[in-house]
């Protein structure tokens, strides 16, 4: 399962993937519904770890309707 780790900012927020060959992926995104569905929505299943922010729990209900595990 791979791990993804997310600095949530109002604007754009701060993605670390780490892949389960151990890769890791940084990216900056818009914080925005659309873009964490086109940037996660493909992937499998992963542990998302966030914090808390005024933006986190929109976020944190996206993706877990995207499948992903939010902590």
């Amino acid at each position: 399962m791979e791990k993804i780790g997310i600095d949530v900012h109002k604007k754009e927020s701060q993605l670390c993937i780490i892949t389960e060959e151990g890769e890791v992926i940084e990216q900056r995104i818009r914080t925005e519904r659309g873009r964490f569905a086109e940037v996660l929505g493909a992937r499998g299943k992963a542990k998302v770890l966030m914090e808390a922010s005024t933006e986190s729990e929109w976020v944190a209900r996206c993706l877990e309707e995207l499948g992903h595990e939010v902590v």
